[in-house]
């Protein structure tokens, strides 16, 4: 009794405080003071975020919170699977744009129809089921007309729209808008590996529809996985016009890879019933060197010991695709990615006194200097101590570029010698620097290279450097970038231009350091 009336007089108080509550309930109710996207998605779709958010979630939380605002944004991403990118970008992310009205159409695409009508499904559930959402957005949540499984309007008058790749898109509307937000979501599937052909579809494709299916305010976001170097998210990360981020599993390799090495050989022991068993006891007693130096994207969901695991159990090549954003095979290059992942690896600043500085150039350009192979400058210096310091311009020019190139090289990194491969340009190039070296009263300390030993040969000269951890590579610069590419992808990927130039003048440097040549000449070099 004595419980039943203290209910009662809550009730009554409650209906007495509702009352002075300046509320008017056939209007929509003030959405609850959550502006962060990231604290929205926690709280309305509560049962999706589970888990604490990785650096990932962090940085597109902050990409997408005034995306809105931003109109005319490109951006691709390439993401790990499994690191919850399509729960954000074709579910929180639309269901928060359309609930307040940030955008007024929005086309979620991805490889087959089959597969954005599921995108759209999640979308629909939550718009169907979610009483948080019901409760918080009245005037938007609600059936409008149609409500099929391909195109939805809310009770708002947003429309999402879900549509396979390769499918029309020229014309679309909402009335008379035409797309403001177009989500791609992992645009090609297994086939387009082998295939060039589909991959040059796709991305013809996406050029001459996707990307002219809005207008110059519309955003399009484009996050997949990378199945291959040339797959459609990769390339536009590239692209001009495009704000691209590449996010890894293992953000940094653990320093004993020996270690690791020994445990995947227990690991991988199937025909010992208890190998699994084993390698996690040889891991816990060897734990913390196993773990230095590591880092990984979302510790809470995958921590190194279950990804280290998995790229025991797939295989180095799909876990470098699904995982690293490396489709490259690792099994067929020549150096481990721990290779260029260490502690001084990256230099921010030219070290000052260095013993010596040397320029290399393979002045290679194919037959279209557009799109052919890079031209590729390299310097790179000694310090006391034998650490080598690089940094890379390379670029597609035509000749008279490459050699203003290499002279301002010249005047501004003032080597001691000047490294040029003259195999296909002989005379003609040697005799070009001379006569603008001349012309611009510069003294170019230039070493004619005729390289006779396979590319390949010398290229694996590079090998004990970068094993011993003597290169350092500049930061910031995406001529440096894109030789590390190569060089990672070495000798299966499409260009070797930066690792070539890199080993000519490494190869300068050691022979002028130990003749102790303090000033540059004219000469051959024949290896």
């Amino acid at each position: 009794m004595l419980h039943g009336r203290l209910r009662s007089r809550l009730r009554c108080l409650e209906r007495r405080i509702a009352a002075r509550l300046p509320i008017n309930r056939k209007s929509q109710p003030e959405p609850l003071p959550i502006s962060q996207i990231d604290a929205w998605a926690r709280h309305y779709l509560s049962s999706y975020f589970t888990r604490p958010l990785s650096r990932f979630h962090n940085w597109l939380g902050v990409q997408l919170q005034d995306l809105h605002t931003r109109r005319g944004s490109h951006l691709a991403l390439v993401a790990p699977r499994g690191s919850a990118k399509s729960t954000w970008v074709s579910l929180a992310y639309p269901l928060w744009t359309a609930l307040h009205k940030y955008e007024n159409y929005i086309l979620i695409i991805s490889d087959s129809q089959a597969q954005a009508r599921l995108h759209l499904e999640a979308v629909k559930q939550e718009l169907e089921d979610n009483p948080t959402l019901a409760e918080t957005y009245p005037a938007a949540v609600g059936k409008g007309s149609p409500w099929g499984q391909d195109r939805i309007r809310l009770a708002n008058g947003v429309v999402i729209e879900a549509l396979g790749t390769g499918a029309k898109i020229r014309g679309r509307r909402n009335r008379a808008e035409r797309p403001s937000l177009i989500v791609v979501d992992d645009p090609e599937n297994d086939n387009h590996v082998t295939s060039a052909m589909q991959r040059e579809r796709s991305w013809s494709w996406f050029n001459r529809a996707v990307a002219n299916a809005g207008t110059t305010q519309t955003n399009i976001l484009v996050l997949g996985t990378a199945l291959h170097r040339d797959c459609l998210v990769l390339r536009l990360t590239q692209t001009g016009g495009w704000q691209g981020q590449v996010f890894r599993a293992i953000e940094k390799w653990p320093e004993r890879m020996d270690l690791w090495q020994e445990w995947q050989a227990i690991y991988q022991g199937y025909e010992d019933p208890e190998h699994e068993r084993k390698a996690l006891a040889f891991y816990e007693r060897n734990q913390a060197a196993m773990n230095t130096g590591a880092s990984v994207l979302w510790p809470e969901r995958e921590s190194l010991y279950d990804l280290m695991c998995l790229r025991a159990t797939i295989g180095n090549a799909p876990f470098a695709s699904e995982k690293q954003g490396d489709p490259v095979n690792p099994e067929q290059c020549e150096w481990d990615a721990s290779y260029f992942d260490y502690p001084g690896f990256w230099f921010e600043e030219w070290p000052v006194g260095l013993q010596i500085k040397t320029l290399g150039l393979d002045p290679s350009k194919g037959r279209d200097a557009k799109t052919g192979d890079y031209s590729a400058f390299i310097r790179l210096g000694r310090d006391a101590h034998g650490y080598l310091y690089c940094e890379a311009d390379l670029k597609h020019r035509p000749t008279p570029q490459i050699v203003a190139d290499g002279v301002e090289h010249v005047r501004l990194f003032q080597p001691v010698g000047f490294a040029i491969e003259t195999n296909q340009f002989q005379e003609l190039l040697m005799a070009e620097f001379l006569r603008v070296g001349q012309q611009e009263k510069l003294v170019l300390p230039v070493y004619s290279i005729d390289n006779t030993t396979n590319k390949q040969v010398r290229i694996r000269r590079l090998g004990p450097y970068l094993a011993q951890r003597k290169l350092r590579f500049k930061s910031r610069s995406p001529g440096t970038a894109l030789l590390i590419q190569q060089m990672k992808d070495f000798p299966v990927g499409d260009h070797d231009d930066g690792p070539d130039a890199l080993e000519m003048a490494l190869r300068l440097m050691i022979e002028l350091f130990n003749e102790g040549v303090a000033g540059g000449r004219i000469g051959r070099i024949i290896t």
